[in-house]
C-alpha cells in the first residue's frame, strides 16, 4: 500500500495542487465577457433596450417661415434651377433651423408638413448649412429630400432648405411654409 511515511499510513483523500483553489471564472475572463456584452448591446441596440430610448433632441429656428431669405433673391421667368433658404445669408449667416440637444452624430426623428409647395417647384430638400455647393439640391452635403408625410432622421447641426424649380412663370416662385413635428 502506498502512503505517507514510507507507505505505513494510507492515503485518505485526493491530493490538491499547490496554490490556491479557484472556484468560478477568473476576473480577467469575467471582465472580457462583460466588455463584449456591453459592446454588442451598444452596437445592435443603439436606441436602448427594454423600451428605453435616447433623449429627444430639439429643432429650433431663429426666424419664422415667412422671414426665410432666398438665395438667389429672385429668378428669371422661364428658368429652371435651385434656390436655397436660410434665416439670413448676409451680413452674417443664420441657418433655417438647428437640430440640437443631443451629442454630435445623433439625430431627431421629424415629420414635415409642407403647405403651398406647388409648381413650378419640383422638389424640396434640407442640407447641411455649412455646404455652399452650387447646383442641384442633391449635390449638397447631408441632403435629404423632404417627403410628404414621411419621417426623416435629421442629424444634429445647422440646416437650410433647398428647392428645385422648373420653368418659372412671370409671377416668380410662390411662397410656401414648412412645419415640423419631432417624434
Amino acid at each position: 500500500m502506498a502512503g505517507r511515511n514510507g507507505g505505513r499510513v494510507p492515503v485518505k483523500g485526493l491530493s490538491r495542487p499547490v496554490g490556491r483553489c479557484r472556484k468560478g471564472a477568473s476576473p480577467g475572463v469575467a471582465l472580457g465577457v462583460a466588455s463584449v456584452l456591453i459592446l454588442v448591446l451598444v452596437l445592435f441596440f443603439p436606441e436602448g433596450i427594454l423600451g428605453a430610448g435616447p433623449p429627444h433632441g430639439t429643432m429650433t429656428s431663429l426666424c419664422a417661415n415667412a422671414n426665410l431669405q432666398s438665395d438667389p433673391a429672385s429668378v428669371v421667368a422661364g428658368s429652371s434651377g435651385a434656390v436655397r433658404f436660410a434665416c439670413a445669408f448676409t451680413p452674417s449667416f443664420v441657418p433655417a433651423f438647428t437640430v440640437g440637444g443631443l451629442p454630435p452624430g445623433h439625430f431627431v426623428k421629424a415629420q414635415a408638413t409642407v403647405n403651398g409647395f406647388v409648381a413650378p417647384y419640383a422638389s424640396l430638400w434640407i442640407y447641411d448649412a455649412r455646404d455652399n455647393t452650387p447646383g442641384p439640391c442633391a449635390n449638397r452635403g447631408g441632403h435629404l429630400q423632404i417627403p410628404s408625410g414621411k419621417t426623416l432622421k435629421i442629424l444634429t447641426g445647422d440646416w437650410n432648405y433647398c428647392a428645385e424649380f422648373v420653368n418659372v412663370g412671370q409671377a416668380g416662385l410662390p411662397t410656401f411654409s414648412v412645419s415640423w413635428t419631432v417624434s
